[in-house]
């Protein structure tokens, strides 16, 4: 088969870092690999950050970056430089990640219209707006562009789930169920090396201690209040239980600490802020219970990642933990219950055969969703198989 000309749409790419950017780079870097030319397409800034380089190559992968002229929250984004650039290339395959951005729906519409034979394939990754927690004229705004998209959604060659609940919302986004294909999420294979956590111990006073785990950026929807919350109970009965969180903070670190010190568990709390991946290694090798405390999650890349240091799981049941979370691996509770949470943690620290079985099980989990074989196994043939004739 000949070899594919790629093209990677997304809002963000490294050296940020979140699940979307993640998954593509390392998808990307494994087409790579594979022997396909590979391109990315996003904008030049986030937040504060600009970067001044907008050309480069990273791993083999082509990288043009747009000025973004302006931006509001995540998807209303002015950057017209990005359709250029995506029309300047004749590709194989276009893979655009999330429905409802605006600049790369008028790409795709304009391609369609020349008639070019490029593949077009998105990842929406979770719903256009997937939280429930807007203010009404969000939600209002919600409608109506979730009505302009549908047309535009229908068009696609195909639409990927990254698990086996997402075609029940992306069917209602404009999308006939016969061109939803499954591929899902993985994780690079170095999360599985071995790697030396005395220090990081050491630094953190976690010797003799309990560990939970919580690994993510620090915001509400995210939900490491909750696990503070249910924290003064279960210290009562195990006095040595450390809550150990590893992500950067988006505006809920001074609440989680005010809440912390108002029920007498800030001796119990570690928020460690961004750290680097040997750290988030370290940290998780010294974790007993990993725990996903989220509104809403795609997939949860980092409940694959503690299962890959051989940890046990407690998950929210959102869509992602619902796929990579059984009775035999790992607990589920409902987002925002408290006493679901608390609950579930003092269950797998009273019953360490429980918690030892869910660690092989997800070890075993784990080895079979790397970037390698999800890339090879799933996403290239899907590529070939969609193509245009």
């Amino acid at each position: 088969m000949k070899k594919l000309k790629i093209g990677y749409v997304l809002s963000y790419f490294h050296p940020f870092k979140d699940g979307t950017e993640n998954n593509c780079l390392y998808l990307a870097t494994q087409m790579v690999k594979l022997g396909h030319e590979v391109h990315v397409f996003t904008s030049d800034r986030r937040d504060e950050q600009v970067l001044e380089e907008k050309e480069g190559i990273i791993n083999g992968i082509h990288i043009h970056r747009s000025k973004t002229w302006w931006r509001y929250k995540y998807y209303l984004e002015m950057n017209p430089g990005v359709i250029r650039s995506i029309l300047k290339y004749d590709l194989d395959v276009l893979h655009i990640h999330s429905f409802g951005f605006m600049m790369y729906d008028i790409a795709f519409i304009l391609k369609r219209l020349r008639g070019d034979k490029t593949t077009i394939i998105n990842t929406p990754h979770g719903p256009f707006m997937s939280l429930d927690s807007y203010p009404w004229w969000q939600k209002a705004l919600k409608e109506i562009f979730t009505v302009i998209e549908m047309p535009i959604n229908w068009m696609y060659d195909g639409v990927i789930q990254v698990n086996t609940e997402q075609w029940k919302w992306i069917t209602k986004s404009g999308v006939s169920q016969n061109r939803i294909h499954f591929v899902p999420d993985g994780i690079p294979q170095e999360r599985f090396r071995k790697i030396d956590n005395k220090e990081f111990i050491k630094k953190h006073n976690l010797q003799g201690k309990l560990v939970l785990c919580n690994l993510g950026r620090v915001l509400k929807y995210k939900g490491q209040d909750d696990i503070i919350k249910a924290l003064p109970d279960i210290v009562k009965k195990y006095p040595n239980v450390v809550f150990l969180s590893m992500g950067k903070d988006h505006g809920l670190l001074e609440e989680c600490l005010r809440l912390a010190k108002e029920l007498k568990v800030e001796d119990h709390v570690r928020f460690l802020g961004m750290v680097s991946e040997d750290e988030k290694l370290q940290g998780l090798d010294a974790t007993d219970i990993f725990i996903l405390s989220s509104e809403w999650e795609a997939f949860g890349i980092v409940t694959l990642e503690a299962m890959a240091r051989k940890k046990s799981v407690i998950c929210t049941d959102c869509e992602g933990s619902l796929y990579l979370v059984k009775p035999e691996n790992g607990l589920l509770y409902h987002y925002g219950d408290v006493e679901g949470l608390k609950k579930a943690i003092l269950e797998l620290m009273r019953n360490t055969k429980l918690r030892k079985n869910m660690e092989k099980e997800n070890y075993k989990k784990a080895i079979e969703l790397t970037n390698e074989s999800i890339a090879r196994n799933y996403l290239e043939p899907l590529y070939y198989k969609l193509q245009r004739k």
